[in-house]
């Protein structure tokens, strides 16, 4: 599977901006689920060392258990393998990182795999880039780009 396949002309991002995505927009993109899987390629396509794209291990955790779920074990593991192969810096939670999103999660209502995603946008000063409508409530708390799918 090639989740950064070419599709279509490139869109422009802010070009010191570091991107955080969260489980719902990297499911968007594994369902092409548009127009926010080509957002998600783009920005991958596009991920510099001025312009990284983050995600936190317990956002991939979520990808995991979804694709099992949905298509069993094997191909969540796949998965998981092309996304390692990505241009994503995947981000270990360390104890700071747990207490922070566990503060996130208790004064706002968000899972609490959705506190980290939160927290570490936080922490680097980043735009998560999310459908998600307990992400994209918290504008006041983080920088949210909203990402959509055409059944929204």
């Amino acid at each position: 599977m090639s989740l950064t396949q070419k599709s279509g002309k490139k869109r422009r991002f802010a070009t010191v901006s570091k991107i955080v995505l969260d489980a719902w927009a990297l499911l968007a993109l594994i369902f092409k689920e548009e127009p926010a899987a080509k957002t998600v390629r783009d920005l991958l396509m596009q991920s510099s060392s001025k312009s990284p794209v983050y995600i936190s291990w317990i956002n991939l955790g979520e990808v995991y258990y979804n694709i099992a779920r949905k298509k069993g074990l094997k191909a969540a593991i796949e998965t998981l393998q092309d996304i390692e192969k990505l241009t994503i810096r995947s981000q270990v939670p360390s104890k700071s990182d747990i207490l922070s999103a566990a503060k996130i999660k208790s004064e706002h209502k968000l899972s609490y795999a959705d506190a980290f995603a939160v927290s570490l946008a936080q922490k680097i000063d980043g735009i998560i880039y999310t459908g998600d409508p307990e992400i994209v409530l918290l504008k006041d708390v983080v920088k949210v780009e909203k990402l959509s799918r055409h059944d929204q």
